[in-house]
Order: structure tokens, then C-alpha cells, then sequence
């Protein structure tokens, strides 16, 4: 029996959605290592944290009871991403070139290149902002702290505490490396008591990943005569990101607490769909996903913006 128009789709759907498959998970991405990708089953997803207790008190016959104050509420809510092609009846007959295959290629590209965009944009508007995110006409992120993730003024909702900075503006080098590890070291929960930081993650541009692998892979101490040990050699991993906007401004990170505070849901994950049309014999396909993403608290990172 001849293929008629009704079957065209049906004939290409399973080896293009193959192709398109295989295509996306080849993609080398950035984006999972540093995010906390989870799943979502509703339209938006909040997080807050309960804020810590102060020091014990010196026991005198009665309990001292401690207030407990909320951290700042964080929204995360989905926008919806999609894209699509058509082919011609024509086309998927009297293709002789690869066309058709090519299609779909193309279109996980674009899929992964936007998660990659829109990932790498919290740390491209790091140090401007008031905590929200917008795509489109829908604000992903909105942090009720009203401020940028890297600021130097971070603020706390128990009354009296000091703000906290997590931004500065160093080049990249070893001693600006060392700086920023103990200014991170010195990071304070919402009550003033000291936590733990482990400075363990460089995220860095292109420009900058001959100059960062020098700091965390020389043996010696970097660009000095002395034969003295580098204090930074394998102390850190190195993360190389070509969507960082900056080809300047650098970020130390605590990996464990990136992933708890880093966060990426996906409300509907990356699907691909087929269409047909008798009256046209043109099939459609369309790749389709909803997500959402940001932060909900800054005492994972540190920035340098370096202008």
C-alpha cells in the first residue's frame, strides 16, 4: 500500500524523536553540575528557611525559651519554553542530503543552548537587581530580600544583626583566591553565629581559565621565583563557563551549599512532539518544557566583578 499523507508523520515521528534524543544527551551542559535540578507538580514552588538559634544560655533553674525568626520567602514560578519545525510530504521524499535529520539536531541544540542561557543569567546578574528574574512576561525568581545575589549589604530579618557582603571586586589571582576564601570563611547565619563555609568551586569566563587553572594546579606558587609550595594546589575544582557574559568577574562557591540553595525545577521536562496535517501534507514537530530557577540564599557564593 502506498504511504499516504495521514502516515507521514507517523513514519517520521520515532526516528526523528531518536535523533533528537540522542542529540540532547550528547550536549555537554554546565548547568546540571551546579544546579539542584528537581521536578515540580505544581504552577510555582516556594522555599523559606527557619532561622538558626542563638548560643545556649548558662542554665539557672528556668529554661531560656529563643525566638525563632522566617528567612526571606523565595517564589519560583515556571515559564514555558517551546520551539518547532515543519517538513514538506516533498521534502521527506526526495530528501538526498540529510535534511530532515538535521532538523532535529538543530532544535535540541536550541533546547539546551536556552537552559544554558537562562542557567548561566542568576550569575550574569549577580552583583545588579532586587532578587527577581524575569522571562518573558513571567518572573521566574522573585527573593523577598529584594537583592542582588552577590551584594555587599546582605541583610537579615532578626532585628540588630549586621549586613553581610558577598561581593568584591579582585582580579583573579592567587592572593585575590586566598582573600576571598577567608571572606567567605567568615560568612554569619541570621543570628550572627558563625557557620561552616568550604570554599571548594571556582566558576570562571573562557578569558579567565588559564589564569584560574594556574592558581589550583601549579605546584609552586604562581608567577614567583621561590620554590615555595602553592597553598592552592588541588584545593579547588575548576568550572569553565562560555555563557558567563563577564570575561572578567570570577565566583568562589561552596559546592555543598550551591546545592542546597541553587536551585532549578523542572515542571514539565523537555518533550518532543508531532503533528499532521491532511490538507497541507506538512508535519510539525515541536519541542516543549516549563521551568523555573534561582536561588534562596547567597552564603554559597562569593562574586568578583572586575570591570
Amino acid at each position: 500500500m502506498p504511504a499516504i499523507s495521514e502516515d507521514f508523520p507517523s513514519l517520521l515521528e520515532p526516528g526523528l524523536r531518536k535523533i533528537f534524543t540522542e542529540q540532547y544527551n550528547q550536549m555537554p551542559e554546565m548547568r546540571p553540575m551546579l544546579y539542584n535540578a528537581q521536578s515540580s507538580d505544581t504552577s510555582y514552588e516556594k522555599d523559606s528557611s527557619e532561622g538558626a538559634f542563638g548560643n545556649m544560655d548558662p542554665f539557672t533553674g528556668t529554661v531560656q525559651y529563643d525566638d525563632i525568626y522566617e528567612g526571606y520567602p523565595v517564589t519560583y514560578t515556571h515559564q514555558e519554553f517551546a520551539k518547532g519545525f515543519k517538513i514538506e510530504r516533498r521534502l521527506f521524499d526526495d530528501d538526498l542530503y540529510g535534511v530532515i535529520a538535521k532538523k532535529p539536531k538543530g532544535l535540541a541544540m536550541s533546547a539546551s543552548r536556552t537552559k544554558e542561557m537562562y542557567g548561566a543569567q542568576v550569575f550574569n546578574t549577580a552583583f545588579a537587581g532586587s532578587g527577581t528574574i524575569q522571562v518573558g512576561n513571567t518572573v521566574v525568581l522573585n527573593n523577598s530580600e529584594g537583592l542582588s545575589l552577590c551584594n555587599t549589604a546582605h541583610t537579615s530579618k532578626v532585628p540588630k544583626q549586621a549586613t553581610q557582603s558577598n561581593s568584591g571586586t579582585s582580579a583573579l589571582s592567587a592572593t585575590s583566591v586566598e582573600a576571598t576564601r577567608i571572606l567567605m570563611s567568615q560568612f554569619l547565619d541570621d543570628r550572627g553565629n558563625k557557620i561552616s563555609v568550604q570554599s571548594d568551586l571556582l566558576l570562571v569566563p573562557r578569558n579567565l581559565e588559564e589564569t584560574a587553572w594556574e592558581v589550583v594546579s601549579s605546584k609552586g606558587k604562581v608567577d614567583t621565583a621561590e620554590n615555595n609550595s602553592n597553598f592552592h594546589f588541588g584545593k579547588y575544582k575548576l568550572a569553565v563557563w562560555d555563557y558567563l557574559s563577564s570575561g572578567k568577574s570570577w565566583f568562589m562557591i561552596d559546592e555543598n551549599m550551591m546545592k542546597m540553595f541553587l536551585l532549578w525545577y523542572d515542571r514539565v521536562p523537555l518533550e518532543f512532539n508531532q503533528d499532521k496535517s491532511f490538507d497541507t501534507y506538512i508535519a510539525k514537530y515541536s519541542a516543549y518544557e516549563r521551568y523555573a530557577f534561582g536561588w534562596s540564599d547567597f552564603r554559597w557564593v562569593y562574586g568578583n566583578k572586575v570591570s
